[in-house]
């Protein structure tokens, strides 16, 4: 009987496969200093709103995004390098600014997150006082930080990274939610 067992067992364990190691959850990835996304944002302040689609080409030097309306037309396109931030608008007005958050504010009335989010858009905290929860996956679910909470509702593997396909951010006064069709990163 003894043998029959042990006989059952190595044929079980012929049976199966080798499953490939998932890969590794963003908590152990190092920040990725170039990337690109291209996905769809809504914009929610009081009762004003927007939703579109967005193009996100960020290093550490520049950061370039492209808002446009939901049927591909162009309404907004931010950069920011070394001698600060310009937002052009489709009707051509042009404004400047030393930060993000201050251009956003002056042009939206109300400050967007853009100086945190290279790191939260990849579910990494900016800084030591963040409060983090994970999925039993070893995924951030949810952090909070800089007055914002920030869920991770989903993720995409890409290569041998996971990153998020699905980030809902809120704070007082403003929604934000990211649905990230498409990263491009470098080669590791």
């Amino acid at each position: 009987m003894a043998r029959f067992f042990y006989v059952a067992l190595a044929f079980l364990a012929a049976c199966t496969t080798l499953v490939p190691l998932p890969a590794a959850p963003p908590a152990s990835q190092a920040l990725i200093p170039a990337f690109q996304i291209v996905g769809r944002i809504s914009v929610r302040h009081d009762n004003d709103g927007f939703s579109g689609n967005l193009s996100w080409r960020h290093s550490p030097a520049n950061d370039e995004f492209v808002l446009l309306s939901p049927l591909g037309q162009g309404v907004a396109r931010i950069t920011q390098n070394a001698q600060g931030v310009t937002l052009e608008t489709a009707d051509g007005k042009v404004l400047h600014a030393h930060d993000a958050e201050t251009l956003t504010e002056q042009a939206l009335g109300f400050r967007l997150p853009l100086s945190g989010l290279p790191n939260w858009v990849q579910a990494q905290p900016v800084g030591d006082d963040a409060k983090l929860r994970y999925n039993a996956d070893g995924t951030l679910d949810l952090l909070t930080e800089q007055g914002w909470k920030i869920d991770y509702l989903s993720y995409r593997p890409i290569g041998t990274l996971l990153l998020p396909g699905k980030v809902f951010m809120e704070n007082a006064e403003l929604k934000l939610r990211l649905l990230i069709d498409d990263w491009q990163v470098p080669a590791r």
